[in-house]
């Protein structure tokens, strides 16, 4: 009989311990459970989600038209490369002869008058064939492109501010 209770102890004193390991396997379970970033809440609201999607939104339409301005830029630089190649290759002839234009008409009656206006303010004034039948009147003439940007700000600020150079 002795037998029979001790194993009966034994028996019970396994159930406790099989109780016990249960029970703290269970609390070891929900505090991992509870301290698991899956399982909260978050701490942002709806409001400030949207908020920060619609702010990344506007940043995405900036970065692209941002894109597109730096693709203009890089062609306005191909083309003013192009044009300094260009001057660069006009200067050095001889031959070229560099004016500023400021007047084309297709009417040479005033093509003609305003010549004489130019004369009378004391510039050159001389109108000579231009492309598309153009009648072009000049302040001056210059041998060089240097020497006619040089003019090119004072006929602007002074006479118009359309004045442009044309090379013969």
């Amino acid at each position: 009989m002795s037998d029979n209770v001790f194993s009966l102890s034994l028996f019970k004193q396994n159930q406790n311990v099989l109780i016990m390991k249960n029970l703290a396997g269970i609390v070891l379970l929900g505090l991992i459970m509870s301290s698991c970033s899956l399982f909260q809440k978050p701490s942002m609201t709806q409001e400030q989600i949207d908020a920060l999607v619609a702010q990344n939104q506007a940043l995405k339409s900036q970065a692209a038209g941002c894109t597109e301005l730096e693709d203009q830029l890089a062609l306005s630089r191909m083309q003013m490369d192009e044009a300094m190649l260009k001057l660069a290759a006009c200067e050095e002839s001889a031959y070229s002869k560099v004016h500023i234009i400021v007047g084309a008409f297709k009417n040479s009656t005033y093509a003609d008058e305003y010549s004489a206006e130019m004369k009378n303010n004391g510039y050159v004034g001389k109108i000579m064939a231009g492309p598309y039948q153009f009648n072009l009147v000049t302040a001056g003439s210059y041998e060089s492109i240097q020497a006619a940007l040089n003019e090119l700000g004072n006929i602007r600020a002074n006479v118009i501010e359309d004045a442009w150079i044309y090379i013969e």
